[in-house]
């Protein structure tokens, strides 16, 4: 798991005085020290929480939530371990609770996957109608299988962090992750089978 900071390097995951300094002025009733670690991360936590639900509103509901379980209970976080991978942690499982709930449809415009038109016509709308069904399928996937796929792939996850952010062996790990992939190839083969067919009669 990359997480930037602000002068771009991956700072987030070591244990950080200051963090442990805000969490124990917190402890002792000083809420505006709380408010210093909501300002210092709460850019990467919505940026990841983005990456896995997608729509701006529920990664803003989501990260505020994920600020609230943390006060709540914060007197539970070991201060020798870095703050962040723990909200973390929180953010990931309140995404996935909520895409348990949700049918997780998208409207298309907020995709954000379309060509420039400065492309070939025919190329706009060969990569658009990939891209939905790509989307398409994703969201017909189980959670499960879902989860570990948006997890590797739209946050960077390795197996291992995969394992500790959702509490299974990493070899669950992977078994999900290669069933997600061979549900989605599965998924996609029409739309493929129809571009061929399609690339065929330009061809002839």
């Amino acid at each position: 798991m990359s997480v930037p900071s602000e002068n771009g390097r991956s700072s987030y995951l070591a244990p950080s005085p200051e963090d442990g300094n805000a969490i124990a002025a917190t402890l002792a009733g000083d809420r505006r020290a709380f408010e210093t670690l909501v300002i210092k991360y709460q850019r990467p936590l919505y940026a990841a929480l983005r990456r896995i639900v997608r729509r701006h509103e529920d990664a803003d509901d989501l990260l505020q939530e994920c600020f609230v379980r943390a006060f709540r209970h914060l007197r539970d976080f070991d201060r020798e371990r870095p703050f962040y991978p723990w909200l973390h942690r929180i953010a990931v499982n309140l995404a996935i609770t909520f895409l348990r709930r949700q049918a997780w449809q998208q409207p298309t415009s907020e995709l954000d996957i379309f060509p420039t038109m400065e492309d070939d016509p025919n190329q706009i709308a060969e990569s658009s109608e990939f891209f939905l069904a790509l989307e398409q399928a994703i969201h017909k996937l189980p959670v499960e299988q879902r989860t570990v796929l948006l997890l590797r792939t739209r946050e960077g996850m390795s197996y291992q962090e995969m394992s500790q952010q959702l509490g299974i062996e990493i070899g669950t790990v992977m078994s999900r992750l290669a069933r997600a992939r061979e549900k989605l190839r599965s998924l996609l083969r029409p739309f493929l089978d129809t571009k061929t067919r399609k690339n065929k009669t330009r061809a002839s």
